[in-house]
């Protein structure tokens, strides 16, 4: 398995433009759609998804999406347990207002007694985590992963981290300043945006918030600026390259652009192309998606990237 992408997924109801008291059903949760996009966009088999679902109809939908995405279901099941609901509304400009029931989600406890995810995370090729990820999970169960995230790095194992900070998850920022930042030292690949670094780190500005995250490892870092250029610096590195983006486009729905970045760079790095041919494709796709309502796109909405990955 390339890639094991771990985190909550969620039943997402989004409204819609022509009617707001009308919601379309839809997966969803951010490393679930990076997931998506991965798969879309590799090898058949490429792409597992690390969570824990419920035995309840949602449940059993959600695993329906992973099947006909072609992705690995690697989720256990908790008896009882129902997944998150969040309900999404846009405004004009396509930016996002979110409603959430998700503090009964099992994903809470994916780590919970749970030898299995400990060796799906050990046994994948790449593991690809988010700042949700962490937030959602119960301390004891954040431990473990972490944890196991220190014994694949001290091994080489590859580890990509999402910065994705919201607020609501956390306690104080204080708290997930500490646990983001912990998981982004032990990362090969971070992939940070400025509003996540302005929020929880206090760093509004691209060169403090490049030099915060280089002072925590020697990650590959690349970091989205709202628009602006895209920020790299090459893993072990103390330099700094800059890659402009194309033109913004208007976004109908904002949702699910930086995971749909996110999955182009990695398959664009994934087809051997370089770091300026690799933002290009990954702004191409997040600029279709934002295209559409949704975090996930209809695949006959998918652009011809002309991506060639080996097997």
């Amino acid at each position: 398995m390339r890639y094991l992408c771990i985190g909550e997924p969620l039943v997402e109801f989004t409204a819609r433009r022509d009617a707001p008291s009308t919601f379309d059903r839809r997966a969803g949760g951010d490393t679930l759609n990076s997931a998506v996009y991965l798969a879309r966009l590799l090898p058949a088999g490429s792409v597992g998804y690390l969570s824990r679902l419920g035995d309840d109809a949602m449940s059993a939908w959600l695993r329906e999406v992973l099947a006909e995405e072609g992705i690995a279901d690697l989720c256990g099941t908790e008896p009882g347990g129902r997944p998150g609901l969040s309900f999404i509304s846009t405004d004009a400009r396509g930016e996002r207002s979110f409603l959430y029931w998700r503090d009964q989600a099992p994903a809470r406890r994916m780590f919970d007694n749970g030898d299995a995810a400990l060796r799906a995370v050990a046994e994948a090729g790449t593991v690809l985590l988010s700042g949700v990820t962490l937030a959602i999970l119960l301390p004891e169960s954040r431990e473990r992963l972490l944890a196991a995230l220190e014994r694949r790095q001290a091994v080489g194992g590859r580890i990509v981290l999402d910065t994705n900070y919201r607020p609501a998850l956390w306690p104080d920022a204080a708290t997930a300043r500490a646990v983001i930042g912990r998981a982004a030292a032990l990362a090969t690949l971070v992939l940070p945006s400025l509003d996540d670094l302005a929020s929880c780190f206090g760093i509004p500005d691209p060169a403090g918030a490049m030099a915060a995250l280089a002072g925590l490892g020697g990650a590959e870092i690349v970091l989205t600026t709202g628009g602006g250029e895209v920020l790299r610096r090459p893993p072990g590195q103390d330099r700094i390259e800059s890659h402009p983006l194309p033109s913004m486009v208007a976004a109908v729905d904002t949702t699910g652009a930086g995971d749909s970045f996110n999955a182009g760079w990695l398959a664009a790095c994934d087809a051997g192309l370089p770091p300026a041919a690799a933002v290009a494709i990954a702004a191409r796709l997040a600029a279709v998606v934002v295209a559409h309502p949704g975090a996930v796109i209809p695949r006959s909405a998918m652009p011809d990237l002309g991506l060639r990955v080996a097997t």
